[in-house]
């Protein structure tokens, strides 16, 4: 609004705008003043103007004040009290601003009771059209000032709640949004996705009882594809779950799904399945990172768990990789690096959506971090880098250069 800056100073009750009639009338004083200003002449304008400084609390008293202050500077002053007229008007401009309008008419009688005090004690202020002119120019113009000035303050403050109204509106429907997508994604995992793990997990568990004389290598498959599967349900329940949670709509926490003091737990879990898998591992990992907050955690375990799925398809059984999880210079770096020393499994046994790397870049970038993969060497390297951030861990720690 054009007049914001206005209605600022008009609601400003110790600004330094209330400074502004003490400037003026000493200014008008030295520079306009018609002859040499006698000391009455300054203690009146002086008064005027420090009375109008405490007077955004009490601006009907103050208005009174004033008034009262101009009949005695007309009877006991030396020259016409310009200087207390115009901060008598804008006593009057305030109290309208600041009161409700029957206030204001009410407190402009002071003003009105003054000068017609003092018209009726001059011979020399002219009839009744004088007057008439010094009511309207000093009691209802300003009177009419404020009155605008209340109006325009109420105005934007009602546009400003409705701006606000709006804004929490649109907030609530991309909530409301969210919680429906949600919903529906929440019973897509677990009426389709959850459905065929659990198929998954029964029919392994049904061929280790139903063939007792398995070959002990096609028994330790089945009982890795049990334990996955029967792991990857525990991990689908709990995705359902923060998708039904409400709370996890505004805060992104509620959905890790490992608490940030289990990171350095969680990524040697993922370590060590991917070792029954066959890999060849060397594994480093920073106690340091359980400072992490919950995203930044949430980020690097993703990193190590798409890395090692990545090595365990590409690379294959025997592959040796080398794993390192480590804070240093304010940042997590996680690298993972296998040799391409192993045996790939058929083509036609791989089964890759594509998105995996693209993914761990969304989510990495979102933090500020970068994530770097490609050939080195005979095998394959993957570093990402996540900035620790203002939490406990972002100051980093040392990191241990890792032996040969």
């Amino acid at each position: 609004m054009r007049m914001t800056w206005l209605t600022e100073a008009v609601s400003d009750r110790r600004g330094p705008v209330r400074l502004l009639p003490l400037l003026v009338g000493t200014g008008y004083l030295l520079l306009l003043h018609a002859g040499q200003p006698t000391p009455a002449d300054w203690a009146f304008a002086l008064a005027s103007a420090l009375l109008f400084v405490p007077g955004g609390y009490a601006p009907l008293s103050m208005l009174v004040a004033q008034s009262a202050l101009l009949v005695a500077a007309e009877a006991l002053g030396d020259a016409t009290p310009v200087v207390v007229k115009v901060t008598a008007a804008l006593a009057l401009v305030e109290l309208a601003a600041r009161r409700a309008p029957r206030v204001a008419l009410l407190g402009g009688l002071a003003p009105v009771a003054a000068h017609v005090v003092v018209r009726v004690g001059c011979v020399e202020c002219g009839d009744a059209v004088g007057l008439g002119y010094v009511l309207v120019v000093l009691v209802a113009a300003p009177l009419l000032l404020g009155c605008w000035l209340r109006a325009a303050c109420q105005n934007l403050a009602q546009a400003e709640a409705r701006a606000q109204e709006a804004e929490e509106r649109r907030e609530l429907a991309a909530v409301g949004a969210r919680l429906a997508e949600r919903a529906e994604l929440a019973r897509e995992v677990h009426d389709l996705v959850a459905h065929h793990v659990a198929s998954m997990a029964l029919r392994a568990g049904v061929a280790r009882e139903v063939l007792p004389d398995l070959d002990p290598r096609v028994r330790t498959v089945l009982d890795d594809v049990h334990g996955s599967a029967t792991t990857a349900l525990v991990d689908l329940r709990r995705l359902v779950a923060v998708l039904r949670d409400p709370a996890s709509v505004t805060d992104p926490t509620r959905s890790l799904l490992v608490e940030p003091a289990e990171l350095p737990a969680a990524i040697a879990s993922v370590v060590e399945r991917s070792g029954r898998h066959g890999l060849v591992l060397t594994s480093r990992v920073d106690p340091g990172v359980a400072a992490l907050d919950a995203l930044r955690g949430l980020a690097v375990l993703r990193v190590v768990q798409e890395g090692l799925t990545n090595v365990a398809k590409h690379a294959g059984v025997g592959t040796r990789t080398r794993v390192s999880v480590a804070l240093a210079d304010g940042a997590a770096d996680v690298e993972i690096h296998d040799g391409g020393d192993g045996v790939p499994a058929p083509d036609r046994l791989l089964v890759d959506s594509g998105y995996g790397i693209e993914g761990l870049r969304e989510r990495v970038a979102l933090l500020g971090g970068t994530v770097t993969a490609g050939p080195e060497g005979r095998g394959w390297r993957l570093r990402a880098t996540v900035p620790a951030g203002e939490g406990p861990g972002g100051g980093g720690a040392p990191r241990n250069e890792e032996g040969p």
